[in-house]
């Protein structure tokens, strides 16, 4: 059977080749986002951004099979999807709400929101993880799923952190505080079930999210078009 591209680039060898990228940073200096760049700063933005935007992928279909999975085993015939929808722990930030206010941000502040979306999710995740261990049925092949998707975020998270310091900006990292950490731990089975399809469906939303603010963060960058 073919090798998956998960499975043929490894969390290992993703984060090799992220380090690799981040070595090349040395030698270059850092410059604003929209003052032209000499060519090793611009080779160097190319590479990270073509490996942000393709762990970025991968992450993505991840959580389509992280929720095709928790759909099969616990949300079949419970009509989840025509509920009313709880909040999301990135329904906080302020974020474009379509793709052409994506298209008129600024570069800075783009990447600066993208790296508060992925660490929005440090906490959510790590909650996910614990809280649907103990769930019951088979859900092994959720948690590894979702621990597989929390590596990916943290990946990207080094990696987008890298491209705000080569473009002369830093971010403060936001105190998230997650509410729905009660619902996932409630002794009512629907409430718990519909929290965990609930979080999962956000993060689905949030990773098509990241792919759209990656994919117009290189055209800004890269291309020079900010």
């Amino acid at each position: 059977m073919p090798l998956s591209l998960t499975q043929m680039f490894s969390s290992r060898a993703l984060l090799l080749l992220l380090v690799s990228y981040l070595l090349l940073r040395e030698n270059v200096t850092s410059a604003p986002t929209c003052v032209k760049r000499d060519g090793d700063i611009q080779k160097s933005l190319r590479r990270l951004f073509t490996l942000a935007t393709f762990i970025s992928q991968i992450t993505n279909r991840q959580v389509v099979n992280l929720f095709a999975e928790f759909d099969k085993q616990y949300a079949q015939g419970k009509r989840y999807n025509d509920r009313i929808p709880d909040s999301c722990p990135t329904d906080f930030l302020d974020t474009p709400e379509n793709k052409n206010q994506v298209l008129e941000s600024k570069p800075e502040v783009l990447l600066k929101l993208l790296c508060n979306f992925l660490y929005s999710w440090t906490d959510p995740l790590n909650h996910l993880v614990k809280e649907m261990s103990a769930m019951p049925g088979n859900p092994n092949a959720i948690v590894s799923e979702a621990r597989a998707i929390q590596k990916r975020i943290g990946q990207l998270m080094v990696g987008v952190k890298t491209i705000l310091s080569e473009i002369g900006e830093e971010n403060d990292e936001i105190n998230v505080v997650w509410s729905g950490l009660a619902s996932l731990k409630s002794s009512n089975e629907d409430v718990r079930c519909f929290a965990f399809y609930n979080l999962i469906r956000c993060l689905l939303r949030d990773s098509r999210r990241v792919n759209t603010f990656l994919e117009v963060l290189k055209y800004q960058i890269i291309e020079d078009k900010c």
